[in-house]
């Protein structure tokens, strides 16, 4: 089937917009706010969502660590109630400065899945 580069553009702008209105129609996205912070001396990721009308009402935090040849590791806090604003926390190292390790980048993910 061919088709002539207005018909190639339509279909591409469609698709376009039936995944934003797709991303934006999703529960997790509208009905909570959250925020992450990293501790002083770059060793622990905090995530803390408010709100919560979320399929679970769940968080948690994902940390990326990175140690000091460049090696990266994910990991993640525990699932916290998100309707009352709990914090999940995720430890890269105890000690930054002789392992060289710390946070690299930090997310949230919410509703933990079944």
């Amino acid at each position: 089937m061919k088709l002539n580069k207005f018909a190639a553009t339509a279909i591409g702008v469609g698709v376009v917009l039936s995944g934003t209105v797709v991303g934006v129609a999703t529960p997790a996205m509208a009905a909570s706010t959250c925020s992450t912070w990293i501790s002083s001396n770059q060793s622990t990721g905090y995530g803390k969502c408010t709100g919560g009308n979320t399929r679970f009402s769940k968080h948690r935090v994902k940390v990326v660590c990175m140690g000091p040849r460049g090696d990266t590791a994910n990991v993640y806090g525990k699932w916290v109630n998100t309707r009352s604003g709990q914090t999940s926390k995720a430890v890269c190292t105890i000690n930054p400065v002789k392992s060289g390790v710390g946070v690299y980048r930090i997310s949230i993910e919410t509703d933990e899945p079944i």
